[in-house]
């Protein structure tokens, strides 16, 4: 008897399946608003570690954006935190767009285009 196993026959590029990935987890971004404040040692960064617990969206999130991008401007530059926010928009973007539940026009502004 023989078995058919899904490697031999057609090959067809797999579709990604995000549903069943972290990167679909809002700890995915809460760790993304972690990482960009990591190297800050300051009172509003704990302040900002406590907001982020309780966030519950990606529309808690997007209301810390400002004050993270101060935060980094006040420690680094104004251009260290483009690149940071840049980093976290991104992925932002990505899980508001491919996440079951949430769409990108539950976000205030839109489409997120950055506003610094």
């Amino acid at each position: 008897m023989f078995f058919r196993l899904p490697w031999f026959g057609k090959s067809r590029p797999m579709q990604p399946q995000y549903h069943d990935t972290q990167v679909l987890e809002l700890d995915f971004l809460v760790d993304e608003f972690h990482e960009a404040m990591a190297d800050i040692k300051d009172p509003v960064r704990q302040r900002m570690h406590a907001a982020l617990m309780s966030c519950q969206s990606p529309k808690d999130l997007w209301f810390l954006r400002s004050k993270l991008f101060n935060l980094i401007s006040k420690h680094h530059c104004e251009s260290v935190a483009t690149v940071r926010m840049g980093r976290l928009d991104q992925k932002l973007r990505f899980f508001v767009s491919n996440h079951p539940d949430y769409s990108p026009d539950e976000l205030p502004t839109g489409p997120m285009a950055l506003l610094h």
